[in-house]
Protein backbone atom coordinates (compact mmCIF):
# COMPACT_ATOMS: atom_id res chain seq x y z
CA UNK A 1 0.00 0.00 0.00
CA UNK A 2 1.35 3.55 -1.02
CA UNK A 3 0.88 6.65 1.65
CA UNK A 4 -1.52 7.77 -1.44
CA UNK A 5 -3.56 4.84 -0.82
CA UNK A 6 -3.99 5.23 2.63
CA UNK A 7 -4.47 8.91 2.62
CA UNK A 8 -7.62 7.81 0.28
CA UNK A 9 -8.81 5.54 2.00
CA UNK A 10 -9.00 7.05 5.34
CA UNK A 11 -10.77 9.86 3.92
CA UNK A 12 -13.38 7.68 2.68
CA UNK A 13 -14.01 6.26 5.76
CA UNK A 14 -13.62 9.23 8.16
CA UNK A 15 -16.14 11.04 6.31
CA UNK A 16 -16.36 14.18 8.81
CA UNK A 17 -12.40 14.89 7.81
CA UNK A 18 -11.52 16.49 4.13
CA UNK A 19 -8.59 14.77 2.30
CA UNK A 20 -6.43 17.46 3.24
CA UNK A 21 -7.02 17.03 7.03
CA UNK A 22 -6.49 13.57 6.85
CA UNK A 23 -3.20 14.09 4.79
CA UNK A 24 -1.85 16.29 7.43
CA UNK A 25 -2.29 13.83 9.84
CA UNK A 26 -0.92 10.87 8.33
CA UNK A 27 2.32 13.14 7.54
CA UNK A 28 2.82 13.67 11.35
CA UNK A 29 1.94 10.33 12.10
CA UNK A 30 4.88 9.30 9.50
CA UNK A 31 6.90 12.01 10.79
CA UNK A 32 6.80 11.35 14.61
CA UNK A 33 8.01 7.70 13.77
CA UNK A 34 10.71 8.72 11.29
CA UNK A 35 11.95 11.14 13.99
CA UNK A 36 11.84 8.38 16.91
CA UNK A 37 14.08 6.21 15.10
CA UNK A 38 16.68 9.47 14.17
CA UNK A 39 16.92 9.64 17.72
CA UNK A 40 17.42 5.61 18.41
CA UNK A 41 14.18 4.98 19.80
CA UNK A 42 12.56 1.70 19.51
CA UNK A 43 9.01 2.00 17.93
CA UNK A 44 6.44 -1.06 18.70
CA UNK A 45 2.97 -1.24 17.50
CA UNK A 46 0.78 -3.78 18.55
CA UNK A 47 -0.43 -6.34 16.04
CA UNK A 48 2.04 -4.72 13.35
CA UNK A 49 5.56 -4.90 15.04
CA UNK A 50 8.59 -3.31 16.46
CA UNK A 51 11.09 -1.40 14.55
CA UNK A 52 14.29 -0.40 16.11
CA UNK A 53 17.77 1.06 15.05
CA UNK A 54 20.61 -1.41 14.59
CA UNK A 55 24.49 -0.21 14.81
CA UNK A 56 27.34 -1.99 13.02
CA UNK A 57 30.27 -1.36 14.53
CA UNK A 58 32.93 -0.13 12.33
CA UNK A 59 35.17 -3.30 10.79
CA UNK A 60 37.63 -3.89 8.19
CA UNK A 61 36.38 -5.07 4.51
CA UNK A 62 37.94 -6.08 1.27
CA UNK A 63 37.04 -4.55 -1.99
CA UNK A 64 36.20 -7.17 -4.07
CA UNK A 65 37.45 -5.52 -7.42
CA UNK A 66 41.07 -4.62 -6.15
CA UNK A 67 41.10 -6.82 -2.92
CA UNK A 68 42.72 -4.31 -0.69
CA UNK A 69 41.03 -3.72 2.66
CA UNK A 70 38.93 -0.89 3.56
CA UNK A 71 37.98 0.28 7.24
CA UNK A 72 34.46 1.07 7.02
CA UNK A 73 32.94 3.14 9.89
CA UNK A 74 30.11 2.81 11.41
CA UNK A 75 26.73 1.94 10.09
CA UNK A 76 22.80 2.39 11.22
CA UNK A 77 19.98 -0.13 10.17
CA UNK A 78 16.04 -0.29 11.01
CA UNK A 79 15.52 -3.60 12.03
CA UNK A 80 11.81 -4.71 11.91
CA UNK A 81 10.48 -7.87 14.16
CA UNK A 82 6.70 -9.09 12.54
CA UNK A 83 4.60 -9.29 15.84
CA UNK A 84 3.20 -13.11 16.40
CA UNK A 85 -0.21 -11.92 15.29
CA UNK A 86 0.72 -10.68 12.15
CA UNK A 87 2.71 -13.83 11.00
CA UNK A 88 0.23 -15.76 12.04
CA UNK A 89 -2.46 -13.92 9.55
CA UNK A 90 0.12 -13.76 6.86
CA UNK A 91 0.58 -17.58 7.20
CA UNK A 92 -2.83 -18.13 6.98
CA UNK A 93 -3.20 -21.04 4.30
CA UNK A 94 -0.60 -22.60 6.44
CA UNK A 95 -1.35 -25.08 9.03
CA UNK A 96 0.06 -23.88 12.49
CA UNK A 97 2.31 -27.57 12.76
CA UNK A 98 4.00 -25.94 9.37
CA UNK A 99 4.55 -22.42 11.15
CA UNK A 100 5.79 -23.97 13.91
CA UNK A 101 8.60 -26.07 11.77
CA UNK A 102 9.40 -22.72 9.89
CA UNK A 103 10.27 -21.00 13.08
CA UNK A 104 12.14 -23.62 14.59
CA UNK A 105 13.95 -24.00 11.17
CA UNK A 106 14.57 -20.45 11.46
CA UNK A 107 16.50 -20.52 15.06
CA UNK A 108 18.32 -23.50 14.25
CA UNK A 109 20.22 -21.45 11.61
CA UNK A 110 20.43 -18.80 13.33
CA UNK A 111 22.23 -20.66 15.91
CA UNK A 112 24.27 -21.61 13.56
Amino acid sequence: MKRSTLIHDLAIRYKYLNHAQVERMVELVFKHLANALAEDQRIEIRGIGTWHVKTREPRLARNPRTGEKVQVGIKKNIAFRMAKDLKFRINLNTSPAEIDKKIEMMYDNKKK
